[in-house]
């Protein structure tokens, strides 16, 4: 249900919402106008998004560590706590887009928890993505996104620093770069030599074999390429050490400076208001001062920068044919010029002024004689959480502007979205604000000390108000991390107010979101204009023509599918069973009218497998309700530097704490740094292989066991996770040259190769591994023929593509790659060598041997009547351990090295709104932060942070 406060909005934009600017209104476009509300708020309420947040204990982990999360998912339109999803998905992605763990979660009244083990997973930058199977109805845009990072000395044991400048010299621009390296203890590392390389892109720039001096560094001098693009400096040694850090010059050709008009356009007679945003090649603001020059170069404004790239000015008068220019000085004293928008002749200009202590926002709608003349009626519509919260028809009869005041009390808090519409509902302006009513929830944190001592007991008092000091019941989340180890950026750092009121309606990156809904002056409040003038919005609107959602919300976890005959129709009335080993079910139903069946509360199991048969064996085939995973893209926003680059002293001491851990799990002494583990495992086989080599004899084995663990994941992304260097390539001359020719004599081919040097013959896309050509072979059966790419009949790259992406994990017992010559050799002859004689070696070919369960090769061929059905498993969250301590016991336990002190997701105020946490200190003097999020569950938010003080003796 909506809340009540957003309840009553609704009702007084309802009384308001014919408001006439001008002379009487035809009926005809009020009735339009009433329909156009009507159907869209009917379409929003039957068919809402849901917006969701995560809270994580932090932001920074190390191996081993295990990632803490609360979810919650709201209904978009009220943002009371979403009632529509039973089930949503949280998963991890790489920085090159490839998924390497994922959960199905159960949710309940709109909240979830759960805990993901990073242990398997290497160091670097990851994304966090959580939706639901309804939100996929909706865009990407909607979907939650946080970054975070592992880091891991054990692979590499540099830690470094950089600075580079670029300068022009003899028409050159030559870069200098100071790289710095030491040790994870920040030790110098003196006299040691390093390989170093400058890449951009696949292009070496660079290239030296050097030895840092006695400060640990190396300091270098290259000329820079025109273009922009990724730089990168690598530095290896003769051993595992390795440091790929990309570099950032800030260079003039490298910034990027957009204009945009308030409203959406520069029109011609009339004054704009422009917001502009200027950002460096990693996609973060910069400073910059520039002028607006007309076409005369004659000054027509002035501009600055006023927070993270952002800033506006005015045009008093646009002229008519005018090409305006900026001429902008960027970081550094550069000087560069950047075109305005086009000016067009005729138009209207949307200007929205909110003046933040004011109770309305002034409307301001102005137009050039030849629209004002027309005679036309427009919609001017504020839309608020895509629910339209005020409207009207306008018109310019009565002159070329029209100036209103609109009561903010129409729109709840959060972003309002002005449009004005033709009479065919197109939108001709618009333009975003941000209403903030002061009605977020009052969250308030007392510690019953000043200072507690070392693994002392800690108790938090929770008191929750709303925005008039009411107490109030609602759920809330808290994660406690050691200052010492985790650094927590709290004055800018995404929360759920700032994710459920602001940046989750707005595309692309927002850097430090809370400034702008925490800065109380007037700098603060401009800058939020500005971001609304500058950074597109996210629709959460039904999609236009899409009758019935092509995603069902998932309201709880049930095997549901449907038994259709060969002619796609439904079998109704038809005996459905259900068995399961492990743990053991039994079951049968008849399918409905449509086909369909559905078994409910089935007991968990950590890797679930249904056998699903029925009654009839001929003819029939049951498709399962389950809908394919999204395609999942990394965070949009700037790719942060690696972990290895810092000089933030709390990255040091949880690596430095990390491994001490690890070194008292194996009673090593605590300043040692254990070599990388080697694991000696047994030989795997995989039954019923027709690998030439002998089962199991491959450069890389993955067996049965792999591909249950992997269970629901397509061939393609398991083979992406697993198979090193496997990558997605265009083979052109020189492929094409061995590869694109079949049955042909060597006169033939030497006369086809020199067409091919002037015209290629052929292009392709293929999968390659180790930068090899990869070739299919399914139960010992050839996948086509990468040699008659010329015959249309014939699989290429992509075929293999949707084989690998169209079938699961689950439908094969296991695959072996043949990579090197070692285990090459025997495939080459069996299926290459007949094919193709000169100028080819067993060593340029990696050959992939899938063994499926059917057996009957690249056709898996599935059992009429039948399904193993093998879901996703519905992850059941851990407890987050707490040591407990007693009194006065100074040899009570061994080092307490936790960096999350504590994580407690579900935290419920009673209706005196007061709650509380405890738990205990560890054992070192420091300083703890906490973070409390939540909701009263009716459409309001909170969030707060403090410290604690730990320090002195144990227990004093």
């Amino acid at each position: 249900m909506m809340s009540d406060s957003l309840v009553s909005l609704l009702i007084l934009a309802l009384i308001l919402f014919f408001n006439f600017y001008c002379c009487a209104q035809e009926k005809a476009p009020v009735s339009r106008l009433l329909e156009m509300k009507s159907a869209q708020d009917n379409i929003t309420n039957q068919n809402p998004a849901e917006k969701i947040y995560l809270q994580l204990d932090k932001n920074t982990y190390t191996p081993g560590d295990t990632l803490w999360f609360k979810a919650y998912l709201f209904n978009g339109p009220t943002l009371n706590l979403s009632a529509k999803s039973g089930l949503m998905y949280v998963s991890i992605i790489t920085d090159s887009n490839v998924v390497v763990k994922r959960q199905r979660l159960p949710v309940e009244n709109g909240l979830s928890w759960g805990n993901i083990s990073l242990k398997e997973l290497p160091a670097g930058t990851y994304t966090l993505v959580a939706y639901t199977q309804w939100l996929q109805n909706f865009s990407q845009n909607c979907f939650f996104r946080k970054q975070f990072i592992i880091a891991d000395d054990a692979s590499s044991g540099w830690l470094s620093n950089y600075t580079c400048s670029s300068a022009i010299t003899d028409g050159k621009e030559l870069a200098h770069v100071k790289l710095i390296l030491s040790d994870a203890y920040k030790t110098i590392i003196a006299g040691k030599p390093v390989q170093l390389s400058v890449m951009k892109g696949k292009k070496r720039l660079y290239r030296e074999n050097l030895q840092t001096d006695e400060k640990g560094m190396i300091d270098i001098s290259f000329n820079l390429p025109d273009k922009p693009g990724d730089i990168r400096i690598i530095a290896t040694d003769a051993g595992s050490n390795r440091v790929n850090i990309p570099l950032n010059f800030n260079r003039p050709q490298d910034a990027d400076v957009q204009f945009m008009p308030e409203g959406g356009e520069l029109v011609a007679g009339l004054s704009a208001h422009v917001g502009f945003k200027a950002i460096g090649l990693d996609g973060k603001g910069i400073n910059v001062l520039g002028q607006v020059l007309d076409h005369e170069k004659k000054v027509v404004a002035n501009f600055a920068t006023q927070h993270l790239g952002m800033g506006s000015f005015n045009l008093p008068v646009v002229n008519a044919g005018e090409n305006y220019t900026a001429k902008i000085t960027l970081p550094g004293g550069s000087i560069r010029e950047f075109p305005l928008p086009d000016v067009k002749n005729d138009g209207i200009v949307l200007n929205v002024i909110n003046i933040p202590k004011e109770d309305s926002v002034k409307v301001l709608l102005s137009a050039t004689d030849k629209i004002a003349r027309s005679g036309e009626s427009y919609f001017l519509v504020g839309k608020a959480r895509e629910i339209i919260c005020y409207g009207a028809m306008v018109d310019f009869k009565n002159g070329t502007s029209i100036s209103q005041k609109i009561n903010k009390k129409l729109f709840p808090s959060g972003i309002t979205h002005f449009l004005l519409l033709d009479k065919n509902s197109k939108p001709l302006n618009e333009r975003s604000i941000f209403i903030n009513r002061h009605d977020n929830l009052h969250l308030n944190i007392n510690a019953d000390k000043m200072a507690y001592g070392l693994s002392d007991s800690i108790a938090l008092h929770i008191n929750a108000k709303d925005a008039l000091g009411n107490p109030l019941a609602g759920n809330f989340s808290i994660a406690v991390t050691d200052d010492a180890q985790v650094h927590l950026d709290s004055l800018n750092n995404e929360n759920i107010a700032t994710r459920i009121l602001l940046t989750s309606e707005l595309k692309g990156f927002v850097e430090q979101p809370n400034y702008y809904l925490t800065a109380n002056n007037t700098q603060g409040k401009d800058a939020l204009d500005n971001l609304l003038l500058t950074q597109g919005w996210v629709s959460y609107n039904w999609p236009d023509g899409k009758d019935n959602p092509g995603y069902v919300a998932e309201t709880e976890m049930a095997v549901k599918g449907r038994v259709i005959n060969v002619f796609n129709k439904p079998v109704k009335q038809t005996k459905v069973q259900l068995f399961s080993k492990s743990p053991i079910v039994a079951t049968d139903m008849l399918t409905d009218k449509d086909g369909r069946f559905a078994f409910r509360n089935l007991p968990l199991a950590d890797t679930p497998a249904y056998f699903i048969k029925t009654s009839k064996n001929f003819n029939v085939g049951i498709v399962m309700d389950d809908a394919p995973p999204p395609v999942l893209l990394a965070s949009a926003g700037p790719t942060p530097m690696p972990w290895y680059v810092s000089s933030d002293s709390t990255l040091f001491n949880s690596l430095k704490n990390n491994r001490m851990r690890q070194n008292l799990v194996d009673n090593l002494p605590a300043d040692t740094k254990a070599l990388k583990e080697v694991k000696i495992t047994a030989k795997k086989i995989v039954k019923g292989s027709q690998n030439l080599n002998g089962a199991g004899n491959a450069d890389l084995v993955f067996d049965e066991a792999d591909m249950l663990k992997a269970s629901k994941k397509s061939l393609l992304n398991f083979l992406e996770e697993h198979v090193p260097n496997l990558r997605w390539a265009t083979l052109t001359k020189k492929y094409s040259l061995r590869f694109a020719l079949q049955d042909k004599s060597l006169d033939e081919v030497n006369a086809i190769s020199q067409f091919v040097i002037v015209r290629p013959l052929v292009t392709i896309p293929w999968y390659l591994i180790d930068n090899k050509p990869m070739k299919l072979i399914v139960d010992g059966i050839p996948f086509g023929s990468i040699f008659k790419i010329t015959s249309f009949d014939e699989p290429n790259g992509d075929d293999i593509k949707n084989y690998l992406e169209s079938n699961t994990a689950e439908d094969v017992k296991g695959i072996e790659i043949n990579s090197s010559g070692k285990y090459s050799g025997d495939y080459f002859r069996r299926y290459i060598y007949p094919e193709w004689k000169p100028n080819l070696n067993p060593l340029d070919i990696a050959f992939v041997e899938i063994t499926t369960r059917s057996g009957k090769g690249p056709a898996i061929v599935h059992t009429p009547g039948a399904y193993l059905y093998k879901p996703l498993a519905l992850s059941v969250p851990a407890r987050f351990y707490r040591p407990r301590y007693l009194p006065n016991d100074a040899n009570k336990h061994t080092p307490d090295l936790r960096s999350t002190i504590h994580w407690e997701p579900n935290i419920t105020t009673g209706t005196d709104g007061k709650a509380t946490v405890s738990f205990y200190a560890a054992d070192k003097p420091t300083t703890y932060t906490y973070i409390l999020e939540g909701t009263n569950m009716d459409g309001s938010v909170g969030y707060t942070y403090g410290k604690i003080k730990v320090a002195g003796n144990a227990n004093p």
